[in-house]
């Protein structure tokens, strides 16, 4: 039987606070210039907890594939290392809760949990895939299903309701009768968990990866439930795949995946809710024909398939049309430039690709995060044409208020060292009031600028550190000295320690 293997042998209660802290505190989603490995060897030094207030949190956007931002957050680091520390020093009942959950599952039907990943320190990460460990149990389920149903729940993590963790825990009934109780081990949870936001009850923060721990501790409940009524199927955080014998059964399947949730006071999204009959693909349909698209007469340069800009014309072209085919489906663009990073391109198909990479991010800014990692790196993009996608992306980002990409052009002028010749960079993030864009330009600034024309910044930052220290807690803590610092900030930064990567600061 495959278990949470993973929560039972191969995490420690060390390695759970060490992953969570060290480099789970920044969502992947934001430019990488931020590390809180520093912060984690300094919390060390501490007695737990360190506070017991409840806090605010940086809030960030991020664009989705349906161009529509979805918000983020960075947790007060405090309040989150509290947090991850309360986990960690009940991780043991934890691991019980996990065992007792699945044990009698037959395959392992949450896809996406903390676990080790292969030479990284990090627990989390959103497309982590491993076949070996995991199986593929989708092969076997579907052999005698005729049906497969699909379903999501509505706004998971900006839904989930803290107390729940206790009713998923250790029963609705106990947790209730052990609400008042501070020293019970469920309450701790609940209540540094409920820390992070404000101390609302409502919702747990998108982006911290102790997030997503908390949420398993609830689905898994929901899991157990369903597997007991003989359901099966794959669960990939809050997105369900049960294959199952008749329509009828289908329905049974929303019906019993809906009152299940209703116990933790979750929803179904019914509008995302339908019923595939199969045969099916493996895999979207638009997978396969991207993956098998026939690339004519290429080459070898360095172990890779080489590609001339007439076979790349035809992959483009042919990716854009299936989007069109599939009701404007933008994650098939994201698709096809993850398989062209493994290509390489002729002079001519660079040149060709890069242009048309320049003009599909101005239409679909969810793509500005991919260019980093699958175009300008693996395909060497030149410094001078990197800067003409970043200011024109600076230009779009400032017109339309997506301050995630003009935080992204301005990260890329630092990493890659080129002037931003467009905007009034500090004004505008001064303007924007957005943490990460503030960030970002101050270390851009300071790298450009003398000590004087930061003075905006500085100020600007006393005047939040009055009443908002909590929402921008980052930018307040890096901009200004030790001296108008208190408690452990002012420790910390006559310490120098830094949440900046040194390449950036």
């Amino acid at each position: 039987m495959r278990k949470y293997i993973e929560y039972k042998n191969e995490i420690s209660a060390t390695d759970l606070y060490d992953g969570l802290v060290g480099y789970g505190l920044f969502a992947e989603k934001i430019p990488n210039f931020l590390t809180s490995v520093d912060f984690l060897a300094f919390t060390k030094t501490l007695t737990f907890p360190i506070n017991k207030k409840s806090k605010d949190f940086i809030r960030y956007s991020s664009m989705r594939n349906i161009n529509i931002p979805r918000p983020m957050a960075i947790p007060e680091p405090f309040a989150y290392s509290n947090q991850v520390n309360c986990l960690a020093d009940n991780w043991a009942k934890l691991q019980k809760h996990f065992e007792d959950k699945t044990k009698n599952d037959s395959f392992k039907i949450s896809r996406i949990h903390l676990r080790k990943l292969e030479n990284k320190p990090e627990l989390f990460e959103m497309n982590y895939k491993n076949f070996s460990k995991d199986g593929d149990p989708e092969q076997d389920i579907v052999i005698k299903s005729k049906y497969v149903a699909l379903a999501d729940i509505s706004n998971c993590f900006p839904s989930v309701y803290s107390h729940s963790i206790s009713w998923a825990l250790v029963g609705k009934s106990l947790a209730k009768s052990k609400s008042t109780d501070k020293h019970e081990w469920f309450n701790q949870i609940d209540f540094n968990t409920r820390n992070l936001k404000h101390g609302e009850t409502n919702g747990v923060l998108i982006g911290p990866h102790s997030s997503n721990l908390i949420s398993e501790i609830i689905l898994v409940t929901v899991d157990n439930e369903l597997t007991q009524q003989g359901f099966k199927y794959i669960r990939k955080i809050d997105d369900y795949t049960c294959y199952v014998d008749t329509y009828e059964e289908a329905d049974r399947f929303f019906l019993s995946l809906s009152e299940e949730l209703k116990k933790y006071e979750l929803a179904l999204n019914g509008k995302k809710s339908k019923i595939i009959p199969l045969p099916l693909a493996s895999v979207k349909n638009w997978v396969t024909k991207l993956n098998h698209f026939n690339f004519t007469n290429t080459y070898i340069v360095n172990f890779k398939e080489a590609i001339r800009v007439k076979e790349l014309k035809g992959f483009i072209d042919f990716a854009i049309e299936l989007m069109l085919d599939e009701d404007s489906d933008t994650s098939i663009l994201n698709y096809a430039i993850k398989i062209l990073s493994n290509k390489h391109l002729d002079t001519n198909a660079k040149d060709y690709y890069i242009k048309q990479i320049h003009h599909l991010v101005l239409l679909y800014p969810y793509l500005i995060n991919l260019l980093e990692p699958k175009v300008f790196e693996p395909h060497k993009i030149d410094k001078s044409i990197i800067k003409r996608i970043a200011q024109d992306i600076y230009a779009y980002g400032l017109k339309k208020k997506i301050y995630e990409a003009c935080s992204y052009a301005i990260y890329w002028a630092i990493k890659y060292d080129f002037d931003i010749e467009i905007g009034t960079i500090k004004q505008d993030s001064i303007n924007s009031l957005d943490c990460i864009f503030l960030m970002i330009s101050y270390l851009y600034d300071k790298k450009h600028n003398k000590k004087a024309y930061l003075k905006e910044y500085e100020d600007l930052s006393k005047i939040l550190k009055k009443d908002d220290f909590d929402r921008y807690w980052l930018f307040i803590y890096e901009t200004l000295p030790s001296t108008e610092l208190t408690d452990n900030y002012k420790t910390m930064k006559k310490n120098g320690l830094t949440f900046i990567k040194p390449e950036f600061n």
